[in-house]
């Protein structure tokens, strides 16, 4: 009798451990088939386009002209750019997400159907029958930090296929979800900490992360709502040399500006002065990738490589 207790007592632990609901997980850790994850750090290991770029010299007028244009503001910082307004709602409180319910409110009733939402719940509808389900959740360990994502429709990125939704995490900064409803494809990017930029055809986007780990430049093609990574740059992070990207101005559609801040390690006489270096890139309209610059930059340890030459239309 003991022993048949003992059995169905074991029998129904395991069906409840079977039952309860999986823990949460960050977006990003979902690895889906359907995402690209830019922030992946994945990307900083490796190159995951592996075609060379056509390199030419920057001419000293055109370098001072590009060192000497203002700094632009990213997606995130830009005034009135694609965030939820944290200056209007205030952060991470529940009548903070009261407000940005009410203000995201407004953009479901743009969304011509695509997006709707029902209590934590957010839905994008893709064409096919495809939909993303993104869920609020929230969980604090008993004597520790609190982890959790609050989903955001931010309404269609105008000119363009995608949608935007905002990913807030109360004590980190935001990401951004670009969801494409005619092919149910995505890509997200960690936009609070990592400049992003789109320009203005909506068919470029270039981010950059310098702070941990190798220096990294993206450029992610958005044309025909299948995002994919166009230009890759690698900038190696030593303890004797590093990389900052700086983003100046788009020069036309499909061609763009920044500068390097190469810094180096003091040797003992102190450290030198940062050198800071103007780049211009542009891709041509068989899809190749060139780079301008003063200097040979894959010599300096900062290395670009391209997806390849688009086919002919």
């Amino acid at each position: 009798m003991q022993r048949s207790v003992t059995i169905r007592t074991i029998t129904m632990v395991v069906m409840l451990i079977a039952a309860a609901p999986a823990a949460a997980a960050y977006f990003h850790e979902a690895h889906r088939s359907d995402a690209l994850l830019l922030s992946d750090l994945a990307l900083k290991e490796r190159f995951v386009v592996t075609a060379p770029i056509a390199v030419t010299p920057l001419s000293a007028p055109d370098a001072a002209a590009i060192l000497a244009a203002p700094d632009a503001p990213g997606l995130f910082e830009q005034p009135g750019g694609i965030r939820v307004p944290s200056e209007r709602c205030g952060e991470d409180t529940p009548k903070a997400r009261h407000c940005e319910l009410d203000w995201e409110a407004k953009n479901l009733a743009k969304s011509n159907g695509v997006a709707a939402r029902k209590a934590g719940v957010l839905r994008l509808k893709g064409t096919g029958g495809r939909t993303l389900v993104l869920r609020d959740w929230h969980k604090c360990a008993p004597q520790g930090e609190c982890d959790g994502e609050r989903f955001t429709y931010l309404g269609p990125l105008d000119h363009s296929a995608y949608h935007a939704v905002e990913i807030g995490y109360g004590h980190d900064s935001p990401s951004l979800i670009l969801f494409a409803p005619s092919s149910g494809k995505m890509l997200a990017v960690h936009y609070g900490s990592e400049p992003t930029f789109v320009n203005p055809a909506r068919s470029l986007l270039v981010s950059s992360e310098d702070l941990n780990d190798a220096t990294s430049l993206l450029v992610t093609s958005l044309i025909g709502g299948a995002p994919a990574i166009d230009l890759q740059c690698l900038g190696a992070r030593t303890k004797e040399k590093s990389f900052a990207v700086t983003f100046k101005r788009w020069t036309s559609a499909s061609g763009f500006e920044l500068v390097l801040t190469e810094s180096v390690a003091s040797t003992g006489a102190g450290a030198p002065e940062p050198k800071t270096i103007a780049v211009h890139f542009e891709r041509g309209a068989d899809g190749a990738w060139t780079l301008r610059s003063p200097i040979d930059l894959k010599a300096e340890g900062f290395e670009c490589r391209a997806r390849g030459t688009l086919p002919a239309q």
